[in-house]
């Protein structure tokens, strides 16, 4: 327990859900990782989103971006969110009282006879939850990225088929890259911003 400003002598306590703040670095530790895979697929949507476009050369074109689409698949290893992070279900959220007045932070406890006072950090759940959300987010599309370069990387349109497959292949970047730009006011619109580890510094603990 204990006190971020000074006690004005009228205590306004509300309920409040938090997470260890461990966990929620390890969390956003992960998303990093996926973000940039995300990134470095989403490179190559790009080009695929080009391919064959202003010249006449469809199958070299083709032919050029597939080893670059192998060279990225190899760099990039899929992500799979049960290899990334075990994400705390809600019903596992540590539940504290904090006061709206000076900032004490309460978890009241049974009594066990002894009192061990330990500091710790922690993050309100809500926080939490919108980084889990965004993560997924980021696995969703890191796989259709991944989707579209496999078919590219390992597909070969028949003889005379090359400025058709060009032109399938550069309708199926735009959809996805349309798709994965966020919607006005949705969470990803600020994904560059700093993330605030701890909205509150308890500096006591249960």
């Amino acid at each position: 327990m204990g006190n971020s400003e000074p006690c004005a002598g009228t205590c306004e306590f509300r309920k409040l859900e938090v997470v260890s703040a461990d966990e929620y670095a390890d969390l956003l530790e992960s998303f990093a990782t996926v973000a940039e895979q995300a990134e470095s697929l989403a490179a190559v949507v790009q080009e695929i989103a080009a391919l064959g476009g202003g010249t006449g050369d469809h199958e070299g074109a083709y032919r050029r971006l597939q080893i670059r689409a192998r060279e990225i698949l190899r760099l990039s290893p899929q992500c799979e969110p049960s290899h990334q992070i075990v994400v705390t279900p809600a019903d596992e959220y540590a539940t504290v009282w904090l006061c709206r007045t000076c900032g004490q932070v309460e978890a009241p406890q049974s009594c066990l006879g002894v009192c061990i006072r330990r500091n710790g950090d922690f993050v309100r759940s809500s926080d939490y939850v919108e980084l889990v959300a965004r993560f997924e987010a980021q696995i969703f599309k890191a796989h259709q990225f991944r989707s579209l370069l496999l078919q590219l990387a390992w597909v070969a349109p028949r003889e005379g088929q090359w400025e058709r497959a060009c032109q399938a292949f550069r309708e199926k970047a735009v959809e996805l890259l349309r798709s994965a730009q966020p919607s006005p006011g949705s969470m990803e619109d600020n994904r560059g911003d700093p993330v605030k580890l701890c909205a509150e510094r308890p500096r006591a603990g249960a």
